[in-house]
């Protein structure tokens, strides 16, 4: 069940002012999975992922009165996670981070047959190469906004950058996706 942004502020207040312990397991199990996803695509490793986001949602319970004053908290816990898991990435002394995508959205057709099933399967392993491709930065602001449904806006607080550079790096990422695909369209035809 997907909390409304009155439910998660309602869920926020019952944790800070008289510590609900179900409050917090609401507000958990509701931020866990985008959590989790946006953790894994930074470091790389389930368990690593599974500890940031664990370690982060200890800290929103270990604030208290002060969680109340958190403004944005769906923007808080994915700026937390960033800086957390960048922290780690930093302190393991990993050189280089690499991206992985979900294509969580699938395309569904009414004529469900194993030749479309191969064409959509085909198109999202294009659309993965493609955002896989991408410079670090942009599959972060790609995958931020595409797949967490962050706005521009948003996606500029979470990662401290401009919004005219996230908008750099959607134009980007949707060219070089859109020009992987129209290779792939025409080499089908």
């Amino acid at each position: 069940m997907n909390l409304t942004v009155q439910d998660i502020l309602f869920l926020q207040h019952r944790v800070a002012y008289t510590r609900d312990e179900h409050a917090y397991k609401r507000l958990f199990f509701h931020f866990h999975p985008p959590l989790f996803r946006f953790a894994y695509n930074i470091v790389q490793d389930t368990d690593l992922a599974e500890e940031i986001v664990s370690d982060v949602m200890m800290k929103l319970w270990d604030l208290g009165s002060r969680l109340a004053q958190v403004d944005k908290l769906n923007a808080y816990l994915f700026t937390a996670i960033k800086n957390t898991a960048l922290t780690r990435l930093s302190s393991n002394k990993l050189q280089q981070v690499a991206l992985d995508e979900w294509m969580e959205n699938t395309v569904s057709d009414k004529t469900d047959t194993p030749e479309t099933r191969l064409l959509l399967a085909e198109t999202e392993q294009r659309i993965e190469a493609a955002v896989t491709s991408l410079p670090r930065q942009c599959q972060l602001v790609y995958r931020l906004i595409k797949e967490e449904g962050f706005s521009y806006k948003q996606v500029a607080v979470i990662l401290e950058i401009s919004q005219n550079t996230i908008e750099t790096h959607m134009r980007i990422a949707l060219k070089k996706i859109r020009l992987a695909l129209d290779h792939y369209l025409a080499a089908k035809k």
